[in-house]
């Protein structure tokens, strides 16, 4: 790359006579404030944005702890490293498995010179700096280029040879070593080792894997959770089992692998709510069923107890009242349009009442239906106006009188 050092009234130029635009990097310098070092980052996706160099350490990675974080499955966690020594800044590769490019060469650990490109996955980053310091002499790049070609062939036959080392290790050997445990994972699971099987898997997490053997881990490990979790709901009890899914997941619930224990914790809460509601516990068998995720394949069922619980409580409520008094009073709330509020005391509960004494009263059922199309009519003139938030708070309400009807299930 031919590097040019501009001024805004001298430019000097130094680099070789033949024309390399295309590879050329503009650096100016301004007379008057200095800016200070920085990176220019651009991504795949054509974005730059500038980080100044102002602490002594700056960590880059996939990882949202890192202090410059790229999301690509191509960078480490935990990547490479900028670091300020002697007031030069020193670029520090630190994967065990993907490489740092410096000017398209893979690095240990190298100085930066204003200019200068680093390459981590498919990001770029551009150290630039205004200080004097920070230039790289070109003249003497181009002096000792000149030097004998014998001394030039041992030194690419010996970086060669590093080469050959470091591909050797990271690209072959290492990867070897991580099936290798992976396989004893299986094995162990297998023969019922659980606690084992995690001990190895947590050891090969802190290890920055690369993405597709971090899967095969993470699977790995919620079958272990799964297997514990099983032996802990037949041996122990059902909250011993939900207790340990709960601390699971709370540490690695966050990929696809943990759906099926999401899943499995769904169940158990289905399952603890019955029991308590039919031991009529019915505020915590309200908490269990609340707590069932609305993506859930429990999710209906969970809602449907919530209202079955709901509507027999209302009802008990209204047990020494006589059908007229119950009617009078649903009719007022029905005239006022107090469908189904307040939650204690509406129409719609009103006439369940009424229906728990004589299921097939005519008046009763009319004002029902009145009120479901009253609430899917708005929700459907909501909804084709694509004014989303009003048409669900419409539907969500039809839903409470009508669980079933699965064209407003779908919307």
């Amino acid at each position: 790359m031919t590097v040019i050092n501009q001024d805004d009234e001298n430019p000097v130029i130094s680099a070789s006579d033949t024309s390399l635009e295309d590879r050329t990097l503009v650096l100016t310098r301004t007379k008057g404030k200095i800016i200070g070092p920085r990176l220019v980052c651009t991504t795949a996706g054509g974005e730059s944005k500038i980080y100044p160099l102002t602490q002594k350490k700056l960590v880059i990675g996939r990882s949202v702890e890192a202090d410059l974080s790229l999301l690509d499955p191509l960078i480490s966690r935990k990547h490479c490293v900028i670091e300020k020594r002697d007031d030069m800044f020193i670029a520090r590769n630190v994967s065990t498995t993907n490489p740092l490019l410096l000017n398209d060469k893979a690095v240990a650990e190298k100085r930066l010179y204003t200019g200068d490109q680093l390459r981590i996955g498919s990001a770029t980053l551009a150290y630039i700096s205004d200080r004097p310091s920070d230039v790289k002499n070109i003249d003497t790049k181009m002096i000792n280029q000149k030097k004998s070609s014998g001394m030039g062939f041992w030194i690419a036959v010996f970086m060669l040879l590093i080469f050959t080392a470091y591909y050797g290790y990271f690209q072959a050997y290492t990867p070897l070593k991580i099936k290798w445990a992976l396989k004893s994972v299986s094995k162990q699971i297998k023969a019922e080792k659980y606690l084992s099987a995690q001990n190895t898997i947590k050891h090969l997490l802190d290890l920055d894997l690369p993405l597709e053997q971090t899967h095969q881990a993470m699977e790995l490990f919620a079958q272990t959770a799964l297997a514990i979790t099983d032996q802990k709901s037949q041996q122990e009890s059902l909250e011993s089992a939900m207790e340990y899914l709960k601390s699971y997941l709370a540490e690695y619930g966050a990929g696809k692998e943990a759906e099926i224990l999401w899943d499995r914790l769904d169940y158990y809460r289905l399952s603890l709510a019955q029991r308590l509601e039919s031991a009529k516990k019915f505020q915590p068998a309200l908490r269990q069923y609340a707590a069932i995720k609305e993506e859930s394949i429990y999710f209906d069922e969970a809602h449907k107890a919530i209202r079955r619980i709901w509507l027999a409580h209302q009802q008990q409520s209204r047990e020494d009242q006589t059908m007229a008094q119950i009617l009078k009073e649903a009719d007022a709330h029905f005239n006022a349009k107090q469908y189904l509020k307040p939650v204690n005391q509406n129409a719609y509960v009103l006439y369940q009442a009424v229906l728990s004494l004589d299921p097939k009263h005519k008046l009763a059922l009319q004002r029902i239906d009145h009120m479901k199309a009253f609430y899917r009519q708005h929700g459907e003139n909501y909804y084709e106006q694509k004014k989303w938030q009003k048409a669900l708070s419409y539907f969500e309400r039809y839903y409470l009188i009508d669980t079933d009807t699965k064209e407003i299930n779908k919307k």
